[in-house]
């Protein structure tokens, strides 16, 4: 009986030893593990040597703001035209505002109001390195066109957009704005000639009028003062007639006792 134990025994350790075998030689004939198909495709080299190219739209990026959101009729306003190189390498593009364009049109982007490319010309082109930033502003008088009486856009909203004319594809997203209507100036009603005139005239027999009222016045207080001096002049001829009969009185009595007396 101990006998059968013992060759089991062996069996089993026997077997285990195989098996671990076995695997370790699978494991060696099945060699490295399979790698994907799709593999990443390495990036270009970059050409840093050699004359700069010109700059594609996907190398540059624009940023359009304005000074006010909102800008009377016939005012100025000024937008601000920022120009980003996002990609690896440097790059040209005329920086001009010829070439630098901001196109304003009515609400629905598709009636052209203004465009600076439209006023302007000339170049200026720039080196632009990566992260590079150049910024440049575009002018406008609130007027339709470029001639030097345009007519004033009407009240409203619009639309501004800036873009490269030499970078195809290269536009900025849209800006609204809002153009209000240029205020009315109040004017002051002129008199006629008529009621000037007749303004003169009653302003002058005012002034005749105060005159004869005046020398009225003037005239009854003299007239006054005259009546008063011959009331005072009066009273002194009273005065002096009484003083008279008095003293005539007076040598009468004197002259009743003297003849008494004799």
């Amino acid at each position: 009986m101990l006998v059968v134990v013992l060759l089991c025994a062996v069996g089993v350790v026997g077997g285990y030893g195989l098996g671990q075998a076995v695997d370790g030689a699978r494991s060696l004939l099945a060699g490295p593990e399979s790698l994907p198909a799709d593999k990443v495709a390495a990036p270009e080299p970059l050409k840093l040597g050699g004359p700069a190219t010109t700059c594609r739209a996907d190398d540059v990026e624009l940023r359009l703001s304005s000074s006010a959101p909102t800008v009377t009729a016939g005012s100025p306003m000024s937008f601000m035209v920022r120009v980003t190189n996002v990609g690896r390498v440097p790059c040209l593009f005329d920086g001009d505002a010829a070439s630098r364009a901001v196109t304003i049109t009515d609400d629905t982007g598709k009636e052209k109001v203004w465009s600076s490319a439209d006023c302007s010309d000339g170049s200026r082109p720039l080196l632009l390195g990566p992260e590079g930033v150049d910024a440049g502003e575009v002018h406008w008088k609130s007027v339709q066109g470029c001639a030097k009486k345009a007519p004033v856009v009407g009240a409203g909203t619009y639309e501004a957009t800036a873009s490269l004319e030499d970078v195809p594809g290269a536009t900025s997203e849209p800006l609204t704005f809002t153009v209000a209507a240029k205020a009315e100036a109040k004017t002051t009603p002129t008199p006629d000639a008529g009621d000037e005139g007749a303004t003169s005239d009653d302003a002058a027999k005012g002034t005749t009028d105060g005159g004869a009222t005046d020398d009225a016045t003037q005239q009854e207080t003299s007239t006054g003062d005259a009546k008063d001096d011959d009331e005072e002049s009066d009273d002194a001829k009273a005065d002096d007639a009484k003083g008279a009969e008095d003293r005539a009185a007076d040598r009468k009595a004197t002259a009743d006792e003297k003849a008494t007396t004799d």
